[in-house]
């Protein structure tokens, strides 16, 4: 009779312990790109209860637009599927009215890439207002030990890099002064932007200002290679050059050479030509590219 009564508190404690790990809170993050072009940080925490998610979702944390919303969902263990969707606002420093927010339906996989377990998905999203027309888009997310231990190696990557001699004079990092950006565009892939060029002296800043994920490029001025395999992080990459008087234009190609673990490499390309900035935001898939051409004007 003991022993009867020592199995079943022992079987209660395995049910009781089974419950906590299943109920376990889990956060994913990562980010949402939107259309293909706009980019922005995204995160989840959820718990599981019998395979039915509940939980609230995070977009662009610490921005103007941060948003929270509550999200319902379920997981499928067998094809390891996890979709679920924003149900209500539960809190935004956005300006726009709550029933014009766009609340989005997720339906995605995890799987491993790198060694890293990756929740990837696509989602469509709708308002409650008709006249709003809501667009769809693509997310990538990791768990928050799987983020920190990726920019942890990121960072000792970066530190460990040779750099040639040769590009030393031309590479240096200090933070980009948002406040002198006076023109903003957005370029996809094939894209050419013209920028008038009123001096011989200019530099060109390179910097990834949403997620330091692994994203790679190759920078050509005029078909010839200024580097290759850069990686673009948070950190900002200045390449300064002069021209001579003789050359009038100048045509710089951005190539994306990887999209790191995140789904497209994203670039912020800052131009600065005396007191002229120009910020070119740029969203590229691996292989393809972009070109900046630089016209003298006198």
């Amino acid at each position: 009779m003991r022993n009867n009564r020592i199995r079943f508190v022992f079987f209660v404690f395995f049910l009781s312990l089974c419950f906590n790990i299943l109920a376990q809170q889990t956060t994913l993050t990562g980010a949402i790109v939107i259309g293909n072009t706009e980019v922005m940080s995204y995160k989840i925490t959820y718990k599981l209860n019998n395979n039915v998610l509940s939980g609230y979702s995070l977009c662009d944390e610490n921005g103007n637009e941060e948003t929270k919303a509550r999200i319902t969902g379920y997981y499928n263990p067998k094809t390891k599927t996890l979709n679920f969707e924003e149900k209500s606002i539960i809190s935004t420093k956005s300006k726009t009215p709550v029933d014009e927010f766009c609340l989005m339906k997720v339906n995605g996989n995890f799987e491993k890439k790198g060694g890293k377990l990756i929740y990837t998905g696509k989602f469509e999203s709708r308002s409650h207002s008709t006249l709003i027309n809501c667009a769809s888009g693509t997310l990538a997310l990791l768990t928050e030990k799987s983020m920190n231990e990726f920019a942890t190696k990121a960072n000792k990557v970066i530190k460990k890099a040779p750099i040639p001699d040769s590009m030393m004079k031309n590479i240096e990092k200090k933070p980009i002064p948002t406040n002198w950006v006076r023109n903003v565009s957005e370029l996809s892939a094939g894209s050419v932007k013209e920028i008038g060029l009123k001096s011989n002296d200019f530099q060109l800043d390179l910097v990834d200002d949403r997620f330091q994920d692994g994203d790679k490029i190759t920078l050509y001025k005029n078909s010839v290679k200024v580097v290759s395999g850069l990686e673009i992080t948070n950190q900002v990459r200045s390449f300064k050059f002069t021209t001579s008087d003789k050359e009038k234009d100048v045509t710089f190609t951005i190539k994306a050479d990887d999209e790191g673990s995140i789904a497209l490499t994203t670039v912020n390309a800052v131009l600065r030509s005396g007191n002229e900035v120009n910020m070119i935001k740029i969203c590229l898939n691996k292989g393809e590219s972009v070109k900046i051409v630089l016209r003298k004007v006198h």
